[in-house]
């Protein structure tokens, strides 16, 4: 699919390369969409039913380490194109600045509702507030990779902007467990990611705006503050 020059401009750039498609009972496949989609499927599936040492560490190997193992290795790519670099700073900090002012208002009011009560303040486990920061940061970074890198860039060579929603999708379901609040935020939100780390060609900006969201409302949820 070509895209319009306006976007085309703004896409992550990607040396060409022939599509190779697999024939799978008579239908034609993109070879690389088809690998992309199984192996995030499974990874997903893997960081949900097993606890190999704790959460976010579980999902920083599945969900980062995994994937960009497989550019690299498999698809023989610089990880850079999918989100792993400073990007449009300029366009990107103001934003995240401005983002975490607004939503340490609305998570500190949000944050004090039973339900969020109820579901923070049991996967704090106790942990102390440094530990929270520290796992928070490790496994959003993951999260952020998996959703607005690996995901919305590997789909985006084929689907230009759409991919920003396509992503929105597992995202989405990856918060199936948590207050309903926050489910139903997690359709805009995935989209908001998806378009700030698209117009700035990093996951950066979304990582620390999506950081800071996470440890806030475990902080206020649970009590910390």
């Amino acid at each position: 699919m070509s895209l319009p020059p306006s976007i085309a401009s703004e896409a992550p750039e990607a040396a060409p390369r022939p599509q190779t498609t697999w024939g799978i009972w008579g239908i034609d496949f993109d070879a690389r969409i088809v690998q992309l989609v199984v192996v995030s499927t499974v990874l997903l599936i893997l960081a949900f039913n097993n606890r190999f040492v704790e959460a976010a560490y579980d999902r920083f190997v599945l969900e980062l380490i995994v994937p960009v193992a497989v550019i690299v290795l498999f698809w023989r790519e610089n990880p850079r194109l999918y989100g792993l670099r400073l990007g449009d700073w300029r366009r990107g900090l103001p934003i995240t600045v401005a983002g975490i002012a607004a939503m340490a208002i609305v998570i500190w009011l949000v944050g004090r509702l039973p339900d969020f009560r109820a579901y923070y303040t049991d996967s704090t486990a106790g942990r102390p507030a440094w530990r929270l920061i520290v796992d928070t940061g490790v496994d959003l970074f993951a999260w952020e990779f998996f959703c607005r890198g690996w995901l919305m860039w590997g789909l985006g060579r084929k689907y230009g902007t759409d991919a920003i929603w396509l992503q929105v999708i597992p995202f989405a379901l990856m918060h199936v467990w948590k207050p309903q609040i926050e489910q139903l935020s997690t359709v805009l939100g995935g989209a908001f990611f998806g378009i700030l780390a698209w117009r700035t060609r990093s996951i950066l900006y979304g990582w620390l705006l999506h950081w800071f969201m996470m440890a806030w409302v475990l902080m206020v949820a649970s009590g910390y503050v």
